[in-house]
């Protein structure tokens, strides 16, 4: 087991926090977007005002209120006006498609949707418009009631194993412990920091608050629209955009402090990066949603010789308590990773029984405390370092993402041409990739193509498999379940569309996208996603695109997915 420190009671919420740093200097730059820049004081003014507003409407403290926005300075300004309310805010990804936003605004219960558009079903939800400023209800709204550490900060669903994304509750105290953690580790945030990830991913939390705290600048971007010349002081991604921003945008690379996390780390990718960018500090922070962003860490300096192979995990974060243990909960060397201590969220939303398998009794701690189950095998190294060896169960990482192949099998189940099915995660032209087999009902003639287009009306893009194989059963092993290695190669993504290019941008950018996901062919009317393709593959497309001529955004290529929606006026 790892000791540490015991963990720093910290009483102040992140609201409290950005006041201290905004009563520090007002005018400090918090937030770039688009050529339009926010001081710290007129953040705090906006905010405070939509806080008041919100009360106004009737929220109150430990209520949740579901953000759904893209991108902008609207975004800071409401999540900062929800906590500063006194409720959760929970981010929602503009991009999901529309069943799955309205299934998670139906589970959670939130009170209010902050939006700049309309969602056709929000449950119980209020709509609220965060541009219209002349809904203001009459009356004065009741004595605020500023949140408590032990009050709900934000809630982030995640991919469920049962077929129903898991919403994770996380307290205030735990989020200002994570806070101070990162502005202990990473100087960079003081900064100049890009904010280029959705915000329903809790990789977008350090960006999205580390700022705010430590009197650094929020500039929102995506990599390909980012300004050129010095780059950040402080970027966040995942080991992929190590490559990307090598590859395809080396002036997004940090200046400072690069942290990278989500899956695993190689060293030959932090070489490859550290050739051009010698002097900066690579942080590989590792932590499940469930423990606040990041509980581990492995700091490399600059000029650190690294291993071959995976570099480690680290070492727990000050008040975190890191336990390799065996099924009879026994300390090992390398076993099942337990997290204690004080970035534990509180658990999933209105999932008790969930919660019970997850968040289990600490037989190591004081009494009432708990442990959060990972479900990730690890060895502690003789110098107390941990490395990461594999899952014990069937959860995968797409790209930094965490994945639960039955949230995906479960959508498929739905379909009435589905008799039965089964997702795993399988080597595809040189990447990890989703492969769902699917078996047909009786009497029905699967379309894949419209099986294709029936999950991507209801489930993420990174949830939709890059091939969908037809079998005519399951194989099972000797205890029933389901033997994937008995399971067909699926071979390479392929296209299926029957329309052929007709003019050079088709071609080109035809060419393209067969290169980047591994296919022979690519037809104008096949989805990117469905292909293979993947948001870091559609970063690579747009630089791509741009050389050879073709003027594209990534929001572009996220939007419209197909050739001939591209080259469309």
């Amino acid at each position: 087991m790892t000791g540490t420190a015991p963990a720093v009671p910290n009483h102040l919420t992140v609201a409290e926090l950005f006041q201290q740093r905004v009563a520090r200097s007002p005018e400090a730059i918090a937030v770039v977007h688009k050529g339009i820049r926010l001081t710290y004081g007129a953040l705090d003014e906006r905010s405070m005002r939509l806080a008041h507003r919100l009360r106004a409407h009737g929220v109150r403290r430990g209520e949740l209120v579901a953000v759904l926005l893209d991108s902008s300075i609207d975004l800071i300004v409401a999540a900062l006006a929800v906590v500063r309310s006194g409720a959760g805010y929970i981010p929602l990804s503009v991009r999901d498609p529309l069943p799955r936003i309205e299934s998670i605004l139906r589970d959670a219960g939130a009170g209010f949707v902050l939006t700049d558009d309309q969602v056709p079903d929000a449950g119980r939800a209020r709509i609220l418009r965060i541009g219209d400023e002349a809904d203001n209800p009459r009356g004065t709204p009741g004595a605020a009631s500023p949140p408590t550490p032990h009050d709900i900060a934000y809630v982030i669903f995640t991919s469920g194993s049962t077929g129903r994304p898991k919403g994770v509750v996380i307290e205030h105290a735990a989020l200002a412990t994570y806070l101070s953690r990162a502005i202990e580790t990473y100087p960079g945030l003081a900064g100049r920091v890009l904010l280029h990830t959705s915000p329903s991913f809790d990789l977008a939390v350090t960006s999205m608050f580390g700022p705010l705290v430590t009197g650094g600048t929020i500039e929102i971007t995506t990599l390909d629209t980012a300004a050129g010349g010095p780059g950040p002081s402080l970027l966040k991604g995942t080991p992929a955009h190590m490559t990307l921003l090598r590859t395809e945008f080396p002036h997004c690379s940090p200046t400072a402090d690069l942290v990278v996390g989500g899956e695993a780390l190689l060293a030959s990718t932090v070489d490859a990066w550290r050739r051009d960018n010698p002097g900066v500090t690579v942080y590989n922070e590792y932590g499940p949603t469930e423990a606040t962003v990041g509980c581990c860490l492995h700091r490399i300096p600059p000029d650190t010789v690294l291993e071959p192979g995976a570099v480690p995990i680290g070492r727990a974060f000050d008040g975190t308590e890191l336990r390799t243990l065996d099924p009879e909960l026994r300390p090992v060397t390398v076993g099942e990773l337990y997290i204690a201590g004080a970035q534990l969220a509180r658990g999933y939303l209105d999932m008790p029984g969930r919660t019970a398998l997850a968040f289990v009794a600490d037989p190591f701690g004081p009494s009432g405390s708990r442990m959060y189950r990972t479900g990730d095998r690890v060895r502690r190294r003789g110098d107390d370092l941990l490395e990461f060896v594999e899952r014990i169960d069937d959860q995968v990482k797409i790209n930094g993402i965490r994945v639960e192949p039955a949230e995906v099998a479960d959508a498929l189940a739905r379909a009435d041409q589905v008799a039965a099915v089964a997702v795993t995660a399988r080597a595809q032209a040189g990447a990890r990739r989703l492969v769902a087999y699917v078996v047909p009902a009786a009497g029905a003639a699967l379309d894949t193509t419209a099986l294709r287009g029936y999950l991507l009306e209801r489930v993420p893009t990174h949830l939709v498999p890059a091939s969908i194989v037809v079998v005519d059963t399951l194989p099972l092993n000797t205890n029933g379940k389901v033997d994937f290695p008995a399971l067909p190669d699926p071979g390479d993504p392929y296209s299926e569309s029957n329309a052929d290019a007709r003019t050079a941008p088709e071609t080109v950018l035809c060419r393209l996208i067969a290169d980047l996901v591994g296919v022979e062919t690519v037809g104008i009317d096949d989805d990117f996603f469905a292909l293979g393709g993947t948001s870091l593959d559609a970063a690579r497309l747009v630089t791509r695109a741009r050389r050879d001529g073709l003027a594209l955004t990534l929001t572009d290529v996220l939007d419209k997915r197909t050739v001939r929606r591209l080259v469309e006026p």
